[in-house]
């Protein structure tokens, strides 16, 4: 059952996405040389981490597009939750990792805002579907 028109559910998403990336480069300007540096070199090994759950997410989805109906609809009731724990599941993580770096309050808000806002958008998009 659609709860929200697929158009509007899109728009959603990518209307979050947009004014998320507008919150956090207003929010890197705010922050100085030095601690964007401490940021780069802090996430710098975490880029391919965050690669590894992505990578199997998508290979899941492929592995889905080739199976029959039923047993699609099975794998996404699945999957659905696996992104939607992958994603919060990394942003916990970037978090706490933020939290240790002891960056600005007002960067950390920002952020945690726009990353709120693209989950939001996530959620808005699958209630579409």
């Amino acid at each position: 059952m659609q709860l929200i028109p697929p158009a509007a559910g899109m728009a959603a998403f990518l209307t979050a996405i947009i004014v998320s990336r507008i919150l956090q480069e207003r929010a890197l300007r705010s922050l100085t040389t030095e601690e964007k540096g401490r940021l780069v070199e802090a996430f710098s090994g975490m880029r391919l981490f965050a690669l590894i759950p992505l990578a199997a997410l998508a290979g899941l989805y492929f592995v889905m597009m080739g199976l029959d109906t039923q047993t699609t609809a099975t794998l996404l009731t699945i999957y659905v939750p696996a992104a939607l724990i992958t994603a919060i599941g990394m942003q916990a993580i970037i978090h706490r990792k933020l939290h240790r770096l002891a960056v600005h309050p007002d960067y950390l808000r920002a952020y945690t805002i726009g990353r709120v806002l693209v989950l939001v958008g996530f959620v808005l998009f699958f209630l579409s579907m």
